[in-house]
């Protein structure tokens, strides 16, 4: 039976929180500063949480929750390295971004772990 399945379905019915994604594109303006992707709008599940995490360089991170958005939020970026998401008035950065994958190969959704 597994082997029928091309796409798993989304739970439409939990995107219910308004948040704007702005994504950082690799390379930097004339000012030296990364450059923005056009804002995207949508609906997404927040989920808040804390958690401490370490980077590679051994610096303490504290993350503060988790954005999940249907489908490819970003299809002509190869990889999300950084960005914001913003939800109400709150601002948060991108520590960390996954797009787990259909059977088909698809992207199934968009994964945002912020600080």
């Amino acid at each position: 039976m597994a082997t029928k399945v091309k796409k798993l379905p989304f739970p439409d019915h939990l995107l219910v929180t308004p948040c704007t994604i702005t994504l950082d594109v690799k390379g930097l303006n004339k000012d030296g500063e990364p450059e923005k992707a056009k804002p995207i709008s949508t609906k997404c599940m927040w989920s808040e949480h804390t958690k401490r995490v370490y980077t590679a360089d051994g610096k303490q991170v504290i993350l503060s929750g988790q954005v999940i958005v249907k489908g490819d939020i970003a299809p002509n970026m190869p990889e999300i390295s950084s960005g914001t998401v913003q939800i109400g008035k709150r601002v948060m950065h991108i520590h960390e971004a996954a797009r787990p994958k259909n059977p088909d190969g698809t992207v199934h959704h968009t994964v945002f772990k912020l600080i």
